[in-house]
């Protein structure tokens, strides 16, 4: 055991590790704690929190617990490439370009979306990860999107295992679909990362101008997929990292 500067025990590397992972399985069996983090979530819901992060100045709808869990998987799995559906401001596919960097692999990013607008657009195009990035308008249930993803995973597959983040409509139906369609095309080993599966605990009224809701929405559509396809199961060790999270029980693996 060394000791540090105030005369301090410093545990080994391996002692460290060890007990890092004893503290990540403790926290995620703590319910209290997890309804504590629940109230601080929605107490901050009513200033956007969710909306207030850049990534290289541009925004990015994540949470910032939810942007360590992604390097975390990225830099351990070591995707191929990654497909998100859901593109929005166009920050979280830049933040999985440049986290593929970071871990030392040629950024392979595919985005769909029902329509990407003129800013997304400008973001990645005036980014270092412009050649990195390619961008579906489309449904990402629809026939085009199926295809589209079946051909960039065949061109990357060799390397290695796929990142799906599913981040669209997230009514139960589309979730469901999404999951159906997109997931048979993965690899072995792939993670797939369903986002705001916290919408089956946030209160009602945080989603009265959206067709989800509680016993509707991404972790429902979760829970029924995975009774019915016995290939994935939770990843245990990621699904509940975060306190601060939109992907709490939302990710899964390809066994």
């Amino acid at each position: 055991m060394s000791r540090g500067p105030y005369g301090q025990e410093i545990e080994s590397n391996e002692t460290y590790l060890a007990n890092r992972s004893k503290r990540i399985s403790q926290m995620a069996d703590d319910d209290s704690l997890r309804e504590q983090a629940l109230a601080l979530q929605v107490s901050a819901n009513m200033y956007g929190y969710g909306y207030q992060q850049l990534w290289c100045g541009v925004p990015i709808i994540r949470l910032p617990d939810d942007i360590l869990l992604l390097q975390e998987i990225i830099h351990e799995r070591k995707p191929s490439c990654v497909v998100e559906t859901g593109i929005a401001r166009a920050g979280s596919l830049l933040l999985n370009a440049s986290l593929m960097e970071i871990a030392g692999l040629q950024p392979a990013v595919l985005g769909i979306d029902i329509q990407v607008f003129p800013h997304a657009r400008k973001a990645i195009e005036d980014s270092r990860y412009a050649m990195g990035i390619n961008l579906l308008e489309s449904d990402s249930t629809s026939k085009e999107s199926i295809q589209a993803v079946g051909q960039f995973i065949g061109a990357h597959k060799s390397r290695g295992p796929v990142l799906l983040v599913l981040d669209s409509n997230h009514v139960h139906s589309h979730v469901l679909k999404e999951l159906s369609c997109l997931t048979p095309l993965l690899p072995s080993g792939s993670i797939t990362i369903v986002a705001d599966t916290i919408v089956e605990s946030m209160p009602s009224h945080i989603y009265e101008n959206r067709p989800w809701g509680r016993g509707n929405n991404p972790l429902t559509a979760l829970h029924e997929f995975l009774e019915n396809n016995q290939e994935w199961e939770m990843a245990v060790k990621w699904h509940r990292r975060g306190l601060l999270s939109e992907f709490h029980d939302g990710v899964i693996q390809r066994l």
